[in-house]
This record gives C-alpha cells, sequence and structure tokens, in this order.
C-alpha cells in the first residue's frame, strides 16, 4: 500500500508540474526572448517585419491560453489576428507571452499589425 500512494504521489506530481511548463515549454519560440519568471511572466517578442517601411494603422490580437497544462483553448493564428483587426495587409507580427506562477495559468497572443 505504501508503495502504491508513492506511485500515485509521483504520477500526480508529474501531471502538476508538467502543466506548470506547459505552455512556457511549448509555444513559439519567439515570445521566449527572456527566461521565464518564478511568479509573473510578461514578455513580447519576436517581431517578422513583413513590409518594411509601410506604418501599420490596424492592430488585430489573437490568443491562447492554459490552465495547468490540462486545458487548453483558444486560437493565436496570424490569420485570427488579421481577421480580428480587420487587416488586409499585414506589415509585422509579434508574440506576446504571460504566465503565472510558472505557468498555472498562461496566454499565448499573436498581436498583427497592418492595413
Amino acid at each position: 500500500m505504501k508503495r502504491l500512494t508513492s506511485i500515485i504521489t509521483c504520477l500526480s506530481a508529474a501531471v502538476l508540474l508538467s502543466g506548470c511548463i506547459g505552455a512556457v515549454g511549448i509555444t513559439q519560440p519567439s515570445a521566449l526572448t527572456a527566461g521565464p519568471g518564478f511568479i509573473v511572466t510578461n514578455v513580447q517578442g519576436g517581431t517578422l517585419v513583413l513590409e518594411n517601411g509601410v506604418v501599420p494603422t490596424k492592430t488585430g490580437e489573437a490568443c491562447s491560453k492554459e490552465i495547468l497544462g490540462l486545458f487548453a483553448s483558444g486560437d493565436n493564428r496570424v490569420e485570427t489576428a488579421m481577421a480580428n483587426g480587420g487587416i488586409t495587409q499585414l506589415v509585422y507580427v509579434q508574440h506576446a507571452l504571460k504566465s503565472y506562477a510558472l505557468g498555472a495559468y498562461a496566454r499565448v497572443c499573436t498581436i498583427a499589425r497592418g492595413n
């Protein structure tokens, strides 16, 4: 019985800890311009310039979120961000990552700017 309790404890810890790194460890690499914070991570980065010299007038955002590595939902595609901002000509794309308590809750967004 003691061995079974130890196995269950180890498996539970593995599941919970995988949730802590789920969104932080498996996101678009460009969002990770800095290491994840222990309590809070709020990082923007990975700008991909598509039209150099063009000034964007519209912004669109598409996000997905994850809770404890167990529940994830959302759509953070560039196409969705463009549609949300009414963008037809894409100027540049950025990514943003917010997470709390080592990824217990995480939000990954794609930010599209254009005209």
